[in-house]
């Protein structure tokens, strides 16, 4: 059943906050969706010129050679009997 006198210009005054609500709800959703995927996308891949632990790599002459593994906080222990 619908109401016998149905004032939609009143109707849409009426509601303009809550729809104003909605509508900034969505597009800050939208933005926050952007912002996750422009930081996953640009911390997802590690840069070409780190090396990492026990990286390869090229020398000249298509040889080359493997990296030792290098401990930055000095932590391994060596034999110094």
């Amino acid at each position: 059943m619908s109401a016998p006198d149905t004032n939609i210009e009143k109707q849409e005054k009426q509601h303009k906050p809550a729809l104003l609500g909605i509508k900034g709800a969505m597009v800050f959703g939208v933005l926050m969706v952007a912002l996750l995927l422009f930081f996953v996308v640009g911390n997802g891949r590690e840069d070409e010129d780190v090396a990492t632990d026990g990286a390869v790599i090229e020398q000249d002459a298509g040889t080359a050679t493997v990296d030792a593994p290098v401990d930055p906080l000095g932590t391994t222990t060596t034999d110094g009997n």
